[in-house]
C-alpha cells in the first residue's frame, strides 16, 4: 500500500484554507493511481482532463465561495454505475470534490467479487492475492489504497458493504429516499441505494450529508440515550441448519465491537437476529433485479458472461412474477413476512440497532471468477457474505466499519468488520455507533 491521502475532512480543510490547493491534492492523487492501479485494477478510465477543469474552478473560488465548499479539492472516484452529472454525484461536485475516475464493477453489478474480461481483477489493497470484493469493489480498493480518501459506489444486496469490510473501510448504505439514487428504471428492483465510501466514519459522514443534502448528518453526536443493540452472530442462510458458516473472526469481531459499546455504556443484547424462512426469497430478488437491470441496459444474453447470463435467465424465468416488481406474489410476501418477523424480534428483545459481523470469512481469491460457472460464483458470493442482503430486502440503512483483525490465506494481516442495521431513519445514529467503535476500537 501507498502512504494514504489524507482523509476527506482534512483535504477540504486545508484548501478551504489555502494551505493547499485542489489541483496539488489532484496531481498527488494521479501520482498514487499511477503508482498503484497498475497492480489493483481499481479504475476503468481516469478523469484527468475533467479533474483538471474542476480542481481549477475550486482553486479560482474566494472568500466565501471557498469556504462554503465541504468538499473543497477531494479527490473522487465514482463507480461505473453513475455519471458525473447523476444526483448521486452532482451534490459532492457542487460541494467541491474533485472527479479523478470511474471505478470497476463486475457485470450489471452481480456479483460479490469484481473482475471482467474487459477490465480485469481488481484486487484487495491489503493483499493483492485476495479479491476487493463486490459490487464497488473498484471504489473500495481505491479508497483503502490510499489513492483516493473518498469513493462512490450503490448497494443492491451489500455492493457496497462486501467490498468495504472486505478492504477495511467504512461505508454506509442509507436508507430508501435519502440519497437521490438513480441506477436505472427502478434502482435495481428497489434494492439498491447509492452512498460513500471512505477510510473514516467522519469522512462518510461528510460525504452523505452533502449526498443527501441535510447537514446535519455530518456532525457525529452521541448516541441518542437509551439506544439498545442486539448481537447476532448466527448464520443468517439457514434451512434446517447453517448452510453458511460464519468463521470464527468474524463472530470475534461482533462480540469486540459489542464489547466496546457496552464500555461505552450501551446496552447490548445477545439475540438471534431472524432469517428468511425461505433462503430462496434472496434469490429471488437478487436474480431478478440482474434480469431487469439487463433489460433496463439493452443488454442482450449473448453479451453477457456465462455467470450472469445464468443469473438473468433465472430471473426472468423461474423469478419473473414480481420478484423485483409490485404485486402480491410469493416473493414480495416473503419480504413482507420477513420485515415483520425482524420488526417484532426488536421490539421483544427491546433494541434499537442490530449488530452482525459484516463478512462470515475473507473475501475469495483474486481471479478471473467470471470464467466461471454460475454456481461457483453464486456459492463464492454466499459463503463470505451472507450477512449483506438483509437490510436490501428490508429498505433499511445498513453500514459496515472495521473492527478487530485476522489472518489472510497467505497470513497478511487482514482487518475484520462489523455491520450495523437500524429502521428507517436511523442513520444519525448507526454512524454514531461505529464512531463509538472506531473510536475506541483503535
Amino acid at each position: 500500500m501507498t502512504t494514504p491521502t489524507p482523509s476527506a475532512a482534512l483535504t477540504a480543510e486545508a484548501v478551504r484554507s489555502g494551505a493547499g490547493s485542489a489541483m496539488e491534492t489532484l496531481d498527488a492523487a494521479f501520482a498514487r493511481i499511477d503508482h498503484s492501479d497498475p497492480v489493483l485494477h481499481a479504475f476503468t478510465t481516469l478523469l484527468r482532463a475533467d479533474g483538471r477543469a474542476v480542481a481549477a474552478a475550486v482553486d479560482a473560488k474566494e472568500g466565501d465561495a471557498r469556504t462554503r465548499l465541504a468538499l473543497a479539492g477531494v479527490p473522487l472516484a465514482i463507480k461505473s454505475t453513475v455519471t458525473l452529472d447523476n444526483p448521486v454525484v452532482a451534490p459532492l461536485l457542487a460541494a467541491g470534490a474533485v472527479p479523478v475516475g470511474i471505478t470497476a464493477a463486475p457485470q450489471l453489478c452481480t456479483w460479490g467479487m469484481t473482475d471482467s474480461d474487459e477490465h480485469g481483477i481488481t484486487r484487495n489493497p491489503r493483499d493483492v492475492s485476495l479479491s476487493a470484493g463486490g459490487s464497488s469493489g473498484g471504489s473500495a480498493a481505491a479508497v483503502a489504497s490510499g489513492m483516493v480518501p473518498l469513493a462512490v459506489g450503490d448497494d443492491g444486496m451489500g455492493s457496497l458493504r462486501i467490498p468495504a469490510a472486505a478492504c477495511g473501510i467504512v461505508t454506509i448504505k442509507p436508507g430508501p429516499g435519502v440519497v437521490p439514487t438513480q441506477l436505472g428504471a427502478d434502482n435495481w428492483g428497489r434494492l439498491a441505494e447509492s452512498g460513500p465510501l471512505a477510510r473514516t466514519v467522519e469522512d462518510v459522514a461528510l460525504a452523505l450529508s452533502v449526498m443527501s443534502g441535510r447537514p446535519g448528518l455530518a456532525t457525529l453526536s452521541p448516541v441518542p440515550g437509551g439506544t439498545r443493540v442486539g448481537l447476532s452472530t448466527t448464520s443468517p442462510i439457514r434451512l434446517g441448519r447453517d448452510l453458511v458458516r460464519v468463521h470464527e473472526p468474524w463472530k470475534r469481531a461482533a462480540r469486540e465491537a459489542a464489547a466496546l459499546l457496552g464500555e461505552a455504556d450501551l446496552v447490548v443484547v445477545d439475540t438471534p437476529l431472524p432469517a428468511p424462512r425461505d433462503p430462496v426469497l434472496y434469490l429471488a430478488r437478487w436474480t431478478s433485479a440482474v434480469a431487469r437491470a439487463a433489460e433496463e441496459a439493452n443488454l442482450p444474453l449473448s453479451a453477457m458472461e456465462r455467470r450472469t447470463r445464468h443469473h438473468a435467465l433465472l430471473g426472468r424465468t423461474a423469478f419473473r412474477s414480481g420478484g423485483a416488481g409490485d404485486g402480491d406474489t410469493r416473493w414480495n410476501r416473503a419480504a413482507e413476512a420477513l420485515r415483520s418477523e425482524v420488526e417484532r424480534a426488536m421490539d421483544t428483545a427491546g433494541v434499537d440497532v442490530w449488530l452482525t459481523p459484516a463478512l462470515a470469512d475473507a473475501p475469495p481469491e483474486a481471479t478471473e471468477w467470471h470464467q466461471r460457472s454460475w454456481g461457483r460464483s453464486l456459492w463464492a458470493s454466499m459463503r463470505f457474505s451472507p450477512f449483506t442482503p438483509l437490510a436490501n430486502v428490508l429498505g433499511w440503512p445498513a453500514m459496515s466499519v472495521p473492527c478487530g483483525r485476522t489472518r489472510s490465506p497467505l497470513g497478511r494481516e487482514l482487518p475484520t468488520s462489523v455491520q450495523l442495521i437500524g429502521r428507517p431513519g436511523s442513520e444519525a445514529t448507526l454512524l454514531s455507533l461505529a464512531a463509538v467503535i472506531e473510536r475506541d476500537g483503535a
